[in-house]
């Protein structure tokens, strides 16, 4: 695989207007563990809005690069591709440079990279000590700030964590949901946000681990978009100015957006879940 290389910031424009394009979350682990090894994370329960704020470290990006601060990534034992590859992204985060690290953190939203990204000195502070290779990520902890990279940003070689509060069991967002929603519907819509961004190599659609049932009738099964996943050509274009988001339960939440197809303007409803490699999609409605 190769590593992140360019974003395009502009797919990612958030409006507070807009057609929605609802997705929810499912649990995508065959033990029920989702996201990170060691913890069960809980689909958020609040609306997000434009004044929601991501769990993270700080507030606010810097607004110029800092003087580069050392930054060396502890030892992951077992995984020793895992400081490798977060040692790759370490050193850009030590330039304080948000705006390198949002072209190459295309797999995380830019609202993130911003605000996760920040505090050099903390991520320098918890990332020095030995790493724990987990089953779905590596992790590095001082015990109040947690960084967690999954295995398939270790294998792109450069690896773009999360970072959040230790002890947190729910540290994905709505946010989060919105991104892997917007970076599927512009692989149909053939405008990739990253040429690297493929099912192969980033899967997107839940995998099927645990019964696929967001409107709790019993009935189970598998996933409708691993069924019956959406082609190229499928869609025309994504307005992404129209994406947003809405917890639905406790595991599924919802995420909204404006189409262009070969017949009109259209509103979809995507459902997504939290899975081995973090929000994933489960079934589209296209309203037909």
């Amino acid at each position: 695989m190769q590593g992140k290389r360019q974003f395009r910031i502009a797919h990612f424009a958030r409006a507070a207007s807009g057609a929605v394009l609802a997705a929810a979350l499912i649990a995508g682990c065959d033990d029920g563990q989702s996201g990170i090894p060691t913890e069960t994370p809980k689909t958020p329960v609040q609306e997000h809005t434009d004044n929601a704020t991501p769990p993270s470290i700080t507030d606010a990006p810097p607004t110029t690069t800092s003087s580069p601060v050392s930054i060396t990534v502890g030892e992951v034992p077992g995984n020793p591709a895992a400081a490798q590859a977060l040692q790759a992204w370490a050193d850009d985060v030590s330039k304080g440079d948000i705006a390198a690290l949002t072209d190459k953190c295309w797999t995380v939203a830019p609202e993130l990279v911003a605000t996760m990204y920040a505090d050099v000195d903390t991520i320098a502070a918890v990332v020095q000590n030995p790493g724990i290779d987990g089953q779905y990520a590596a992790s590095w902890t001082d015990g109040t700030t947690r960084i967690s990279a999954k295995r398939g940003e270790i294998s792109s070689g450069y690896a773009c964590p999360h970072v959040y509060q230790e002890g947190a069991t729910s540290y994905y967002t709505l946010t989060d949901a919105e991104h892997a929603t917007t970076r599927y519907l512009s692989r149909v819509a053939g405008e990739p946000v990253n040429e690297a961004d493929t099912e192969s190599e980033y899967p997107l659609v839940c995998p099927g681990n645990s019964p696929w049932d967001p409107r709790s009738t019993g009935a189970g099964g598998e996933p409708p978009l691993k069924r019956d996943p959406l082609t190229q050509g499928d869609i025309d274009s994504l307005d992404p100015a129209s994406v947003q988001s809405r917890s639905l339960n406790d595991s599924y939440a919802a995420v909204t957006a404006q189409v262009e197809t070969n017949r009109s303007t259209e509103e979809w409803t995507a459902i997504l879940a939290i899975g081995p490699d973090g929000y994933c999609l489960g079934e589209i409605d296209t309203g037909n």
